[in-house]
């Protein structure tokens, strides 16, 4: 079994949505160093760090170690292990990544000495949420460098239904 740490960085740059709650984000800490470094560069307001903590991460090497990471025990002959070892450990960081998120925007968050284990995130059963129509046109178009809000993307597609109300084509 392999293990590893990640630090995860909870903080705003203080903008705030529709309803004037805060935006806050969640990076790594190379990732936050650097927004902090590149706001002092630019004289502009620092990002205010909202909580910190390193996650312990596991990562299985065999089939035997995927199967006791998911909490069972016993293997059956697999082929392609290498293929299944990518596929699942893929699956159980990101398993392991949201829990750490997860843990760091709950309310009632309180950083711990050393580092926190996640790893029975991986073993859990988690439901799966379902994006509405406006945060996948905004996840895509992110995606493509176009980063937008949900106002944004409200007038623009009010823009679009006026256009086609007039007649008038883009």
């Amino acid at each position: 079994m392999k293990d590893f740490t990640v630090t995860k960085v909870h903080y705003t740059e203080h903008e705030r949505d529709k309803d004037g709650v805060l935006k806050t984000y969640i990076t790594s800490e190379t990732a936050f160093n650097k927004a902090v470094a590149t706001a002092t560069a630019n004289k502009e307001e620092l990002p205010t760090l909202l909580g910190s903590q390193t996650f312990g991460f596991r990562a299985a090497e065999t089939v035997d170690e995927a199967v006791q990471l998911c909490g069972g025990n016993g293997v059956g002959e697999y082929e392609n292990i290498e293929v299944f070892l990518g596929v699942f450990n893929y699956a159980a960081t990101l398993r392991q990544h949201n829990a750490a998120n997860d843990v760091l925007q709950s309310d009632n968050f309180v950083p711990a000495e050393g580092v926190w284990d996640i790893s029975s995130a991986v073993a859990e059963k988690v439901e799966r949420a379902r994006m509405t129509p406006q945060e996948k046109a905004i996840s895509i178009l992110a995606k493509g460098g176009i980063k937008i809000t949900t106002e944004q993307l409200q007038a623009a597609l009010a823009s679009i239904l006026s256009q086609q109300a007039s007649g008038v084509s883009a």
